[in-house]
């Protein structure tokens, strides 16, 4: 979906295959609309870093950034070369304000997003559950060496 001809781009981004559009924990005053390309978005958890999606053409990505501030939640590179556009939060609210419809955009991105997470940790849940079993294995397999060294 084309960006509305009356939402005003603060600034254009020409990203080539590898470039960072933005890094997790720096400050956040703008989202972006992807024009082109692709970008892929990661988190860094426990020192590896862990790809959580990959947006293409026609996608927004940093809505969270205007929509309640703070900082980069993930990183965001390139995967091809890419055009980006931004939107600081003064023209994204008056975007808002005045076509309704770049809202329900927003709001079905972040929607999918949230669905993204929850399997996201139905799955964590699932290798959780499964450690655990492991563990409780290696327990009675460890228990029953020594039983045999007793023996």
């Amino acid at each position: 979906m084309p960006l509305a001809p009356t939402c005003k781009v603060t600034k254009t981004h020409s990203l080539k295959k590898g470039d960072i559009l933005f890094y997790e924990g720096t400050p956040a005053n703008e989202m972006f609309y992807l024009e082109s390309g692709r970008l892929s978005v990661s988190k860094r958890i426990l020192n590896r870093n862990i790809k959580l999606g990959e947006l293409i053409q026609g996608e927004f990505l940093g809505e969270v950034a205007v929509i309640g501030g703070g900082t980069r939640s993930a990183t965001a590179r390139a995967t091809t070369d890419s055009t980006v556009v931004a939107l600081d939060r003064k023209h994204c609210n008056q975007c808002f304000t005045n076509i309704p419809s770049c809202v329900l955009i927003v709001m079905k991105a972040l929607a999918n997003r949230l669905r993204q997470a929850d399997e996201l940790v139905i799955k964590i849940a699932r290798v959780h559950e499964l450690i655990n079993e492991l563990a409780g294995k290696i327990q009675s397999l460890e228990s029953a060496l020594l039983e045999e060294e007793k023996d």
